[in-house]
C-alpha cells in the first residue's frame, strides 16, 4: 500500500494543464541522469499525443505548497503484449524532484504505479534502471521485489 507523506496528493496528469509542471519536474528530476537531456513542452505535448498514450497510468504526487514533486509514468505495450502472450506493463518514468527526495515519495509512486498497471489487467511489471543511477532507484527497485532480468552494456564514441 503506498504510503505518502503527510499532505501530499496523488492524481493523474492532465496533459495538457500540467505540462509546463511537468516538465519543470521531469526536468528537476533527472538533470542528475546520465546522458539527460532536457525536455520541453512541445516535445511532452507530442509525447502524450500518442493513440496509445493512457492518462491513468501518468501520475503525479503534488506537494502541499502545489509543486510537482514526483511523478510516475507508466505505459502498456499491448501489440508487444498480445504477440508475446505476456500480460506486462513498464514503469517508463520515474522521478522525484531535488528536495523530495529521502522522504518515501519514490516508494509509494512506484507502488502507485504498480497498482495502476494491475487495476489496468497487467500482472507484471518491468522497468529499467542505470546501474550507476546516484539516487538509490537500484535499492528501491529490490526493496519492493523487483529482481534483475538481463544487463547490457552501452558504448559511446565521438567520431
Amino acid at each position: 500500500m503506498p504510503q505518502f507523506p503527510a499532505n501530499f496528493t496523488l492524481r493523474p496528469v492532465l496533459p495538457q494543464q500540467d505540462a509546463e509542471a511537468w516538465v519543470e519536474l521531469h526536468n528537476q528530476s533527472f538533470i542528475d541522469a546520465w546522458n539527460h537531456h532536457p525536455l520541453t513542452v512541445e516535445h511532452y505535448k507530442y509525447l502524450r499525443s500518442h493513440p496509445t498514450y493512457r492518462p491513468d497510468l501518468d501520475l503525479v504526487a503534488i506537494a502541499p505548497d502545489g509543486t510537482f514533486a514526483a511523478c510516475c509514468k507508466c505505459i502498456i505495450n499491448q501489440e508487444s503484449n498480445t504477440r508475446n502472450g505476456h500480460n506486462e506493463g513498464w514503469i517508463d518514468e520515474l522521478g522525484t524532484r531535488r528536495g523530495f527526495r529521502r522522504i518515501g515519495l519514490g516508494r509509494a509512486m512506484l507502488l502507485s504505479g504498480m497498482r495502476q498497471l494491475q487495476a489496468a489487467g497487467m500482472d507484471m511489471a518491468r522497468l529499467s534502471v542505470d546501474f550507476n543511477n546516484p539516487n538509490g532507484a537500484l535499492q528501491l527497485y529490490k526493496s519492493v521485489g523487483f529482481h534483475k532480468l538481463y544487463t547490457w552494456i552501452s558504448y559511446i564514441k565521438d567520431v
